[in-house]
């Protein structure tokens, strides 16, 4: 598989995992542990990049009946799964061969102390690889039976969320063998070392971002509606359906869950139908609309627990460091505090989502500062956006 070209190669190492592994003393060791580190990233790569899109069902009804062909026609991308894992589990043995026999606890043996503290770190790390290999291993089987149960096999929604989920299981699987075992060798941040896992954290800030875009343009149509007349409505239902269809064909849907694909395919149905109805009365377009919007906040609830806590704090903190220096511009009376502001403003849109109220401050600010800020401008854009970020909902 060729990479294209604005992409770097699959083994690609992130800088800091690179310059850590240059730095260990045990060249030796080094070596080895780069060729797990290269499988680990080419793994991780092949099964976010895997197009599973064209399996998923274009309706969210259930198949009607269990069928095999249902399963042969996934089978490859199954099959794929099955066989990046385990070229990294055989990656892993090659590098660092397991013991002959696991060391039991109590069997009064005596094992020699490790030489040094990097001799023990290393120790520690291929440890770490040991278990990992081994329940990749054992992932991988466990895998291979559940995709072949009947509840399973008899319905591609069922079977496409089971396949999504597992890898994501194997993706974060690695990506932990990856962080743990650098971490023994250095005070290292996850985003830094994992393969591929800033642009796993991008591509759901910007998620969240779309999401909330939709979200205000289907309140957006909710509030025209509550003002229209019953043959206005539909048409108002049709534009709703344009919006999901629109917020389902960005690149950053592929981030979305399986089972919130479906409800999205499921509310599209559901507004279509409305949207050839020749009158709509004034509950019907917020009893659609609505229930999907508390879902896809949930939605959006769970990815910021699961994916961007670590990543809203680092705004939040950058954005009061920005706010600070803008602050000594302006005691200095340096234009540098339109500027600075400015920056601020658009770095915080990566927080996009995380807050309706801030969201909208976002948009008027991005307003002001591109309209040009005088010294009071600034000052007054300096205290909401305090008063804002203050009040974002960290917990």
């Amino acid at each position: 598989m060729v990479a294209p070209k604005n992409r770097p190669p699959q083994d690609a190492l992130p800088p800091r995992l690179d310059a850590l592994l240059e730095a260990l003393m045990d060249r030796d060791f080094a070596a080895r542990l780069r060729k797990v580190y290269q499988a680990a990233a080419v793994a991780i790569d092949r099964l976010g990049h895997l197009s599973i899109v064209k399996y998923e069902p274009t309706t969210a009804e259930p198949d009607d009946a269990a069928d095999l062909s249902l399963w042969e026609t996934m089978a490859p991308a199954i099959g794929e799964t099955l066989v990046d894992v385990n070229r990294l589990v055989v990656a892993i043995r090659d590098a660092f061969p397991p013991p002959a026999r696991p060391a039991a606890a109590n069997d009064g043996g005596w094992a020699p102390p490790p030489a040094s503290s990097d001799e023990r770190l290393s120790q520690e790390a291929e440890a770490v690889l040991h278990a990992s290999a081994e329940r990749l291993s054992k992932r991988v089987q466990e895998l291979g039976v559940q995709m072949r149960r009947p509840e399973v096999v008899s319905d591609r929604w069922t079977l496409m969320s089971e396949l999504a989920a597992s890898r994501a299981d194997f993706r974060n699987r690695i990506g932990d063998l990856v962080y743990l075992t650098a971490a023994a060798f250095a005070d290292v941040r996850r985003e830094d070392v994992v393969p591929g896992y800033a642009n796993q954290v991008g591509a759901r800030v910007a998620l969240r971002g779309a999401a909330a875009d939709l979200r205000r343009s289907l309140q957006g149509r909710l509030e025209r509606a509550a003002k229209a007349t019953d043959a206005q409505r539909p048409a108002l239902a049709r534009q709703a359906e344009e919006s999901l269809a629109a917020f389902v064909s960005l690149p950053a849907s592929l981030a979305l869950k399986t089972p919130t694909k479906r409800e999205i395919i499921a509310a599209r149905g559901r507004l279509r139908a409305a949207g050839t109805q020749p009158e709509l009365g004034p509950d019907a377009l917020p009893g659609l609309v609505e229930p999907f919007l508390a879902l896809l906040d949930e939605a959006m609830e769970e990815l910021t627990r699961t994916w961007l806590t670590v990543h809203d704090r680092a705004v939040w903190a950058a954005s009061g460091v920005r706010l600070e220096q803008v602050d000594m511009h302006l005691e200095l009376g340096s234009p540098g505090a339109a500027r600075v502001l400015e920056e601020a403003v658009t770095a915080a849109g990566a927080l996009s989502g995380r807050s309706a109220p801030f969201d909208a401050f976002l948009r008027k600010g991005r307003q002001e500062t591109s309209a040009g800020l005088n010294e009071a401008g600034a000052r007054d854009l300096l205290a909401r956006f305090r008063e804002r970020l203050a009040s974002l909902p960290f917990s």
